[in-house]
């Protein structure tokens, strides 16, 4: 089955996106303390050599987030 959206991890060095929901309720209340909220501008800065971090600008506040936190963060395509 093929996803009808995108998550952080799928983003580009330098590319953006609006965050839209959160796929997961436990952390969705984590983001939100970190200032992510629907509708948020996220821009990839960098992710990690091996893929288990990446390095987030969220409207202009930069942010590290573990591969699970930006896997469930959902952005328009």
């Amino acid at each position: 089955m093929q996803r009808r959206y995108r998550t952080v991890p799928d983003l580009k060095a330098h590319e953006s996106a609006r965050a839209l929901a959160f796929e997961d309720a436990a952390l969705a209340g984590k983001l939100t303390a970190m200032g992510l909220l629907p509708g948020t501008l996220i821009e990839m800065v960098r992710s990690a050599p091996f893929g288990k971090a990446y390095y987030i600008k969220a409207d202009g506040v930069r942010l590290a987030l573990r591969e699970e936190e930006a896997a469930s963060i959902m952005i328009d395509v």
